[in-house]
């Protein structure tokens, strides 16, 4: 296999690998997605489109091929059209997908209108089961992530100051982080395992860890104010699965990780300005961006756009600095 490749998939942990050509000399043409069997190292099927193919997914015996305005999705098996999706100007193919498992598969993706997710449950076939339009940004979306059962959207914009927590279930939004006010550009989302924490990096480098436990405290707060009427009880009655998130939540810690908090919040409660809550953990790297996710024991991984490997550890309880713990170049 000679020439480039911009977008790798692997399905689940097997052999089969969906690739998209890509850089100044592709192996296959960016119109393309290939099947590709790594055992047998031998294409297996080819799915081709009338425009550049931006992302890959693949979840559920699917495969999801993101173009600039559109999603289409197939049948991993019998490559069969299942489904197309109209989206919102997606240049870097935006999508997010939980796990897939428990007999549910929530994507997320730029909706028609600027600013607003799509979000729907296609488990089944080519049926919708579920579908919602969150109204998350006035800007352009920037980066999306859902946790792995499904119950949490974050979002971003191109500002790249603020990142949105939502609960899918109802679409409301739970929590608002600060990553800081410089506008930057997002380049990824992501959910602890354990739902405790969501992560993002930006373009300059720098990694943000914010606290979920303290958007369900504030979901708590919400709700024992609202116990006396009837619409108070229909109320309880919706969030109900935010306290499932808690409960979820403490049987993995045992004391509350918090956000911190920032220091003109004082003064934005007398104009009645809200003040969002700043990371609970951070590193500045010195190398080039790449793509982050959590690893296990209170670690973050990033694989940089350079070819490096870098690992660093959090305090799950006290938060503050991360430390390198591991640092190696596959290159």
């Amino acid at each position: 296999m000679k020439g480039g490749i911009g977008k790798i998939e692997m399905f689940k942990k097997s052999n089969i690998i969906a690739l998209i050509g890509g850089g100044k000399n592709p192996c296959f043409s960016p119109r393309k997605i290939i099947i590709w069997d790594d055992h047998h190292a031998n294409i297996i099927g080819i799915l081709v489109f009338n425009k550049e193919v931006l992302n890959v997914r693949m979840r559920n015996e699917k495969i999801f091929g993101i173009l600039e305005n559109k999603i289409h999705i197939f049948n991993l098996n019998t490559l069969e059209s299942l489904k197309t999706l109209d989206t919102f100007h997606n240049p870097n193919g935006i999508i997010a997908m939980s796990s897939g498992e428990f007999d549910k598969l929530i994507i997320s993706y730029p909706g028609t209108n600027q600013g607003c997710v799509d979000i729907r449950d296609c488990f089944d076939g080519n049926t919708i089961r579920f579908s919602k339009i969150i109204k998350a940004h006035e800007s352009k979306i920037a980066c999306l992530a859902i946790n792995n059962n499904g119950t949490l959207l974050a979002t971003s914009s191109d500002n790249g100051t603020l990142i949105r927590l939502f609960n899918i279930s109802n679409g409301e939004n739970i929590s608002v982080f600060r990553r800081g006010t410089k506008t930057v550009s997002m380049i990824c989302l992501t959910f602890s395992q354990n739902n405790i924490f969501v992560g993002c990096m930006s373009d300059v480098g720098t990694i943000h860890i914010f606290s979920i436990f303290d958007t369900n405290k504030k979901i708590n707060e919400q709700k024992a104010k609202i116990n006396q009427t009837k619409n108070e009880i229909k109320n309880e009655i919706k969030n109900e699965n935010k306290n499932e998130i808690k409960n979820e939540i403490k049987n993995e810690i045992g004391s509350e990780p918090k956000n911190k908090k920032s220091i003109l919040g004082k003064i934005g409660e007398l104009f009645n300005i809200p003040d969002h809550d700043r990371s609970f953990a951070k590193i500045k790297l010195h190398e080039e961006y790449g793509l982050l996710s959590f690893g296990n024991d209170n670690t973050i991984v990033v694989i940089t756009k350079g070819g490096k490997y870098i690992k660093a550890a959090y305090d799950p309880k006290n938060g503050g600095n991360c430390q390198i713990i591991e640092e190696k170049y596959f290159f």
